[in-house]
């Protein structure tokens, strides 16, 4: 009745009150979108970009990636000549040599040097006295007065440069002497008195002498003078000049006497010998020396030469490179910084290829299981719970075993193809439950929503609400599971190779997992570095992995679509 009313007093209203409204055009029409639609792939970009972490994480895997391809092939010490080197790059006399970084030069740290506490007065001297061009005392940095009887000696802490090795004994062809010394004319070496080639020592003419003058201490005559009456003086005498003469064997950079006697007097075979000094306080050389009196710089016997090399600057010469070791060198004198590149590519190549098949096999035996349920789901569960049942190691063993004795796979695959099947063949074995699990639960998830529904009304088959509609929603989930399954895989060879369960090492390979396992048997106390530098690139590798997987979940993840701005 009300509205009646209302309607009867709207139509009683005068008509001056009414005015006919002007109505633009344009106004009748919906306006232009003025921004670009936005793409699946441009928004799962932007979402991904707002997680700060996994930029960072991938720009840190970015790196590792970059470097386990380029320094392979860009270091020098990976090109080395063949013919000296036909298992790769590697010199024992700088074994253990510790990390070089040359923009650390003279810092003390990263610049290969070491303090040494606790040195006696002998070896301080040792390490001052040398004719090599490469002085192994860096600093001194601590002298203490340790009491000692009625008395006190000093103990030194000496700063040294493990690169400064000082001079060795080679031997070299007539071709190679002719090269060097060709070498020292044209850069102008002997100008400088620095040369590569250094006097040798007469070692065997300097312990003769040195028999004759224990003989003369102890029985006044000349050690072959010595009867069978005191064979216990000449038996006191071998044993001192052994030990003597292999210090020297053992000490090619030193070119002075040595005296096995005390400061009480007597004769020892353990320690350090004394350094012989002459009235000028210079030590007595023992220079090997030609009729003339002049040193002799070589021996030639058979067709080869013998000479004592400064063996830095040897080396130099030899390979064309300076012989420093950015991550340091293992026991065998690799280097550290090569062997982890290419060990970290095999890791990589290996988690990725793995973790690929896996993420196959998952997404295909999840997708059909969690689709169709039912008994179908059921049996398929069964059998993946049968497979899961069995451990990964056990399978890569008894693999091993079995492909070691078959002759012709081994033939036909090396040791080094033998080993990375049986991981294939166990990692790949169970891998790919998890993700088939995750693929299940996905699925079991998405295939009762109303737009799958509506799909299946309107007459889409099966393949395509799998692939185009259940599975794009459900790749999220499954891309984080997928990433994280590398950094696993790394983690798994590691642990077994750390383990001594699997070796690369003996097939010629080297892993992040071979590399720790040296550095846990060259001891985290006495070289650090062969532990510190894998450590730290398996724990970049966990972590960067872990964030990356993050982020590109929640870039995949559908219902944040329209979160970008």
């Amino acid at each position: 009745m009300e509205n009646n009313n209302i309607s009867l007093e709207t139509n009683n209203l005068p008509k001056e009150l009414f005015k006919k409204s002007k109505i633009d055009a344009e106004t009748l029409h919906d306006q232009a979108f003025e921004t670009k639609p936005i793409s699946f792939l441009k928004g799962a970009l932007m979402r991904f970009a707002k997680n700060k972490a996994s930029i960072v994480a991938s720009i840190i895997i970015a790196v590792i990636i970059l470097y386990a391809i380029i320094v392979p092939f860009a270091s020098p010490k990976a090109h080395v000549n063949s013919t000296d080197y036909p298992t790769g790059f590697y010199d024992s006399n700088f074994s253990y040599a510790l990390p070089y970084n040359p923009m650390f030069k003279g810092t003390g740290f990263w610049d290969g040097t070491e303090v040494k506490t606790g040195q006696s007065e002998d070896v301080y001297e040792k390490y001052k006295l040398t004719d090599s061009n490469h002085q192994p005392l860096v600093a001194v940095t601590d002298i203490k007065e340790e009491k000692m009887g009625s008395g006190s000696i000093k103990m030194y802490s000496l700063r040294i440069d493990s690169y400064a090795i000082g001079n060795k004994v080679i031997y070299v062809s007539e071709s190679q002497y002719d090269k060097l010394v060709s070498y020292e004319k044209e850069q102008g070496i002997y100008k400088t008195k620095k040369s590569i080639m250094k006097p040798l020592v007469d070692v065997a003419t300097y312990i003769s002498q040195y028999k004759d003058q224990m003989a003369q201490d102890l029985a006044h005559k000349n050690y072959a003078e010595l009867t069978a009456a005191e064979a216990s003086i000449k038996t006191t005498i071998d044993n001192v000049t052994d030990f003597m003469n292999n210090y020297y064997n053992q000490n090619s950079d030193i070119y002075y006497k040595l005296t096995a006697k005390t400061s009480s007097g007597k004769y020892s075979q353990t320690g350090y010998p004394s350094i012989v000094y002459a009235k000028d306080g210079t030590p007595e050389t023992i220079y090997k020396k030609d009729k003339e009196g002049n040193d002799v710089y070589f021996d030639y016997a058979n067709g080869r030469y013998t000479l004592r090399v400064d063996y830095f600057d040897y080396f130099t010469f030899k390979n064309g490179f300076e012989p420093y070791y950015f991550f340091g060198a293992n026991s065998m004198g690799e280097d550290i910084f090569l062997r982890l590149a290419t060990g970290t590519r095999f890791s990589l190549l290996l988690g990725v290829g793995i973790s690929l098949i896996n993420i196959l096999i998952g997404v295909i035996w999840g997708s059909l299981s969690g689709y169709y349920g039912g008994k179908v789901d059921l049996i398929m569960e069964r059998f993946t719970d049968i497979i899961s049942a069995i451990p990964s190691i056990i399978i890569l063993k008894v693999c091993s075993v079995q492909f070691i004795n078959n002759t012709s796979l081994k033939t036909a695959l090396g040791d080094t193809g033998i080993y990375i099947l049986a991981f294939l063949i166990a990692f790949v074995y169970s891998g790919w439950v998890g993700v088939a699990g995750t693929t299940r639960m996905q699925f079991y998830r998405f295939k009762g929503q109303e737009y799958v529904l509506a799909s299946r009304t309107l007459g889409a088959k099966d393949g395509r609400l799998i692939f185009k509609h259940i599975l794009p929603n459900a790749i999220g989930t499954l891309v984080t599971s997928s990433v994280l399954m590398i950094p696993s895989v790394i983690f798994s060879e590691s642990s077994l190779s750390y383990l001594g369960i699997i070796n690369f090492t003996t097939s010629g390979l080297s892993s992040i997992g071979s590399l720790l396992e040296e550095g846990q048997q060259a001891g985290l106390q006495s070289h650090p570095h062969m532990l510190l530098f894998p450590c730290i690139i398996i724990s970049l590798l966990m972590i960067c992995f872990n964030l990356f997987g993050n982020g590109l979940r929640d870039a995949f993840n559908t219902s944040l679509k329209g979160s970008e701005e």
